[in-house]
């Protein structure tokens, strides 16, 4: 028997209904254990003409008109076939609803489609790129890749895709096998909880609490919580998405089944309710679509090079290395540099080195660049090396990449632990960093166009700034497309600015 999603009261005794997956001869081999209801049908458009009653004869009757096909949506997801014995679809019904949700709620009208993750791995083979923004992976059972899954997996993720993979019953086995293979495809990047400021939390609806509800004792049990989505990035963007409690059931409308009949070897946890379910999953699906022009971007890094003969010194920017996502926009840094080229008398040498923080990598390069999204988690070391490297004469400027809340709070104990006996100072509007190129009085937000004010901070060591951080992003936007949701300046704004840090540091 299947629980009708349409009607409220019988949704609201969906945790005693029990659906049973049948499976078919093709797939024998197959655990099903189908959860929600099947997909709905979409409605078929009529004429008027159709509600005209026929001539009689002799005379000719007129044709009757066919039902008539809404338009193909032009598709934008992809529920994923993946493994061997695990349910890959414990919800049939679960992303075709929630697009519906995006056609009434969002305005967006998109169309999704069952993609075999094989099919993936041919195309990879071939040289050919999956257009579609987001693939979607849910189920509740451990799974593993094979290593031409994730390879076609993680080539799809670079070149701009984003991967969101949910934990069907909030199950926690599901959840560790995801991370495992996340961590195995990019081990040298972050997979964490995303802090309550990310974009994702507030895309379209604003969200800083969520309510669960026990996946074994139903809505008799419910709590409430801050959203937990674990997320790592690609660039500027986060581009997989991971929810380690149940999304897919509330995307159906339906609420996760209490009773272990249904699917009696599924481990289990938490799943929010409905209503709050397909709030987050309109907000994925706006963050997916909002950054998709940044991915297109930012998946191929354009280099620029340098005249063969440099007649005089160049100007080295060294950026330092960290755990904290150090090198989310390489573009943007290669556009400061030919900014620096194009509008100042400086040689400029284009190749970017990338040094991690130890007295001998960083002791040839007088300018520093740091920037990131997360901790950077340096040693006492590292912050050793920096504090010696900076007082023998170097400099260390650090750009909040995107203006997010976790950067700022990491970097301010970063710089605590390098100058404890002094706090950053906001830059006075009559600072000369501010005139050490172009005279700098105001800038411009990139989202709306008001002005605002640099904000600039920084540590002074006798009368030199040896630092400036700016909490606001000044460097992504050199490309002049950056993250929509960020917190910092127009590309003009930044152009200043990041020539002016260069401009003041060479001169003092």
């Amino acid at each position: 028997m299947n629980c009708l999603p349409g009607n409220p009261i019988i949704r609201a005794f969906a945790v005693i209904c029990v659906v049973f997956g049948l499976v078919s001869g093709a797939a024998a081999e197959r655990k099903l254990g189908t959860i929600g209801p099947p997909p709905r049908k979409n409605p078929q458009r009529q004429t008027s003409a159709e509600s005209i009653v026929p001539l009689p004869l002799p005379i000719t009757p007129m044709r009757r008109s066919e039902p008539k096909a809404e338009p193909a949506a032009p598709l934008f997801a992809a529920k994923l076939i993946y493994g061997d014995t695990q349910d890959y679809m414990p919800n049939p019904g679960d992303l075709d609803n929630l697009m519906r949700h995006a056609r009434y709620e969002l305005g967006l009208w998109y169309g999704w489609k069952i993609f075999d993750l094989q099919e993936l791995v041919a195309l990879h083979k071939d040289g050919k790129q999956v257009k579609l923004p987001m693939l979607y992976l849910t189920g509740y059972e451990a799974f593993q890749l094979s290593e031409d899954q994730r390879n076609a997996l993680r080539q799809y993720i670079l070149d701009g895709g984003t991967l969101v993979g949910d934990a069907t019953l909030g199950s926690p086995a599901m959840t560790q096998a995801f991370r495992n293979e996340i961590r195995t495809m990019f081990p040298d990047r972050s997979f964490d909880l995303l802090q309550v400021d990310h974009p994702v939390f507030r895309a379209y609806y604003a969200y800083r609490n969520v309510h669960y509800f026990d996946v074994d004792d139903g809505l008799d049990f419910q709590v409430q919580g801050p959203p937990e989505l674990l997320g790592m990035n690609i660039g500027t963007r986060t581009a997989v998405i991971f929810s380690p409690h149940d999304l897919s059931c509330g995307w159906d409308e339906f609420v996760a089944p209490s009773s272990k009949l249904r699917v009696p070897d599924a481990p289990r946890n938490k799943a929010l309710i409905p209503g709050d379910a397909i709030r987050f999953g309109l907000n994925i699906i706006s963050y997916a679509a909002a950054m998709r022009e940044v991915a297109t971007v930012e998946s191929v890094t354009r280099e620029i090079v340098a005249p063969v003969r440099r007649l005089r010194q160049t100007f080295v920017l060294a950026q330092v290395r960290h755990q904290g996502d150090w090198n989310p926009d390489p573009n943007s840094t290669n556009q400061w540099l030919r900014h620096i080229s194009q509008d100042t008398s400086l040689s400029v040498g284009f190749e970017l080195r990338y040094v991690d923080a130890s007295e001998s990598k960083i002791a040839d390069y007088p300018f520093l660049y740091m920037t990131g999204f997360r901790d950077p988690e340096l040693t006492d070391a590292e912050l050793l090396a920096l504090q010696r490297h900076i007082a023998a004469g170097g400099f260390l400027f650090i750009n909040n990449c995107s203006g997010f809340n976790e950067f700022d709070q990491h970097i301010r104990a970063v710089v605590s632990g390098l100058f404890p006996d002094q706090p950053l100072q906001l830059l006075s509007a009559e600072h000369p960093l501010y005139n050490s190129f172009y005279r700098i009085t105001t800038a411009r937000d990139r989202r709306t166009g008001a002005e605002r004010p640099p904000e600039l901070q920084g540590i002074t060591v006798n009368d030199r700034l040896v630092l400036v951080y700016s909490k606001n992003d000044m460097i992504t936007h050199l490309k002049q497309v950056s993250d929509p949701f960020g917190n910092g300046f127009d590309a003009d704004s930044c152009r200043r600015l990041a020539v002016n840090v260069v401009s003041y540091a060479l001169q003092n």
